[in-house]
């Protein structure tokens, strides 16, 4: 146990400018090879947008007008196919009691679209503004649980966005008594067919309880351990491997804990990694986790259908419209099936059918469906990149280390994907990292606060 925790050591990112300032209260995510980073807290509410590319430690600023979201904190966004989904986070008004706080952003085209409904549909049809909720995607869809309102206070709503489609709908347990009932400030991740939910603050108290709702059986179950993190909010939450890593947080009028800690789903058992006290780095509270690696989840999803054909409407431009329709018409045309990027189930009964694949991992571990041009686009990005990120340039790859490939399954019940080892040496040779984004307190520099942690010998 000693030796796995020497080896858990968090390192400093040296940041230049151009940089977002440091932050709390931040949302990230990583799509298409970089890391996307929205708003958050410092003095005040931000609403500046920035992409991070990990392989050459460079920021840079996003345009975020016209349609794009105002002030947010607090709020969500989530990664399905080439679009950032960012929900919740604005600032208590009479405004926001009648507008649905979705924002798409197509990483592609660069383009901001608005999701809305009319007043009088959205306390019916769609979830009100709120702030300290979680986010998952499962099977095509993103999962809403929580938050809290300025005004009405916590809530225990679970809604669903059917990404495909734009619509919504709430998810209803078979008992309104049982499941982690109001609560914000907690963490949730996908594992297999289950959203595992941990910790948060229910009313005034923090909880260190641990969830899982099942999205077949459409069931919560709560999962009973004696040993484990204590009382936490504000903290986040990964998947790695078979198992979910937990960082941070705290209780109120305290400095947030500084522990990493594993929760093992095999054997449903909580392990801690690293204390924070054996290396130079403050404890967090409201920062962003993200994984880099194979030993990462990659976010699910799979539908042939692009999530923005849906949004086309709302374009008032004719002439945008027109160019939004040929893009979901060559979405529609080059993207096939894609699987939920899920860890493999033992349990299950399926039989599965599997394709193959040898590619070496883009910068940021995400796991891409590119079209022959796109593949090359990015080979040559690559090419022409001059790292400045010393620690972290073992994960650039070439698209002449390998050739373009998938390694996919489908399931008869849905469609699943195993996390099956890589079978290419250059990816088996990269370590896993974590890289651990803003949060509080805020450092005494004005850039935002960038470390990481190669988690290989955990």
């Amino acid at each position: 146990m000693k030796r796995k925790t020497a080896t858990c050591l968090w390192k400093p990112v040296p940041q230049s400018k151009p940089s977002p300032c440091d932050r709390f209260k931040h949302a990230c995510s990583i799509c298409r090879g970089f890391v996307y980073l929205y708003g958050g807290r410092c003095n005040s509410s931000l609403s500046d947008f920035w992409r991070y590319n990990i392989a050459s430690n460079e920021w840079e600023m996003l345009d975020c007008s016209e349609d794009g979201p105002e002030e947010l904190e607090e709020h969500s966004m989530v990664a399905y196919h080439d679009t950032l989904y960012i929900f919740g986070g604005m600032v208590d008004s009479a405004f926001t009691k009648v507008k649905t706080p979705l924002w798409m952003y197509d990483t592609d085209s660069a383009r901001w679209t608005e999701g809305w409904h009319t007043a009088a549909e959205s306390e019916s049809i769609a979830p009100a503004n709120r702030k300290g909720h979680s986010a998952v995607v499962y099977n095509s869809s993103m999962y809403i649980y929580g938050g809290y309102f300025d005004i009405k206070g916590i809530t225990q709503e679970f809604w669903a966005l059917h990404l495909d489609t734009g619509e919504w709908s709430q998810v209803s347990p078979l008992s309104c008594d049982t499941g982690p009932g109001r609560r914000h400030g907690h963490s949730a991740v996908v594992y297999s067919t289950g959203m595992y939910l941990f910790g948060g603050l229910m009313g005034l108290s923090e909880q260190r309880d641990l969830w899982k709702w099942d999205f077949v059986r459409c069931t919560w179950s709560t999962i009973r351990t004696s040993h484990g993190p204590p009382k936490v909010v504000g903290h986040t939450s990964v998947i790695f491997q078979d198992s979910m890593l937990t960082f941070g947080g705290g209780i109120s009028n305290s400095r947030p804990n500084n522990s990493l800690w594993k929760y093992h789903f095999s054997s449903q058992m909580w392990e801690k990694l690293a204390s924070m006290t054996e290396v130079n780095l403050s404890s967090k509270k409201h920062h962003c986790i993200l994984g880099i690696g194979v030993g990462f989840q990659v976010t699910p999803g799979s539908s042939s259908a692009s999530p923005i054909s849906h949004w086309c409407p709302k374009v008032k431009d004719p002439r945008k419209l027109l160019a939004a329709s040929k893009r979901c018409a060559h979405f529609h045309g080059c993207l096939c099936q894609q699987p939920v990027h899920q860890a493999f189930s033992n349990d299950s009964g399926h039989e599965i059918e599997m394709k193959t694949f040898s590619q070496p991992l883009e910068p940021l571990g995400f796991c891409s469906f590119q079209t022959p041009s796109e593949t090359e686009l990015c080979a040559d990005k690559t090419q022409s990149v001059s790292p400045k990120n010393k620690h972290l340039t073992h994960l650039i790859s070439s698209e002449r280390q390998a050739p373009a490939a998938a390694e996919v399954t489908k399931t008869r019940g849905g469609t699943d994907c195993q996390h099956v080892k890589p079978m290419s040496t250059a990816v088996t040779t990269h370590p896993d990292v974590l890289l651990l984004i803003g949060g509080k307190p805020l450092s005494s520099l004005c850039e935002i606060s960038l470390w990481q942690m190669e988690l290989n010998s955990i």
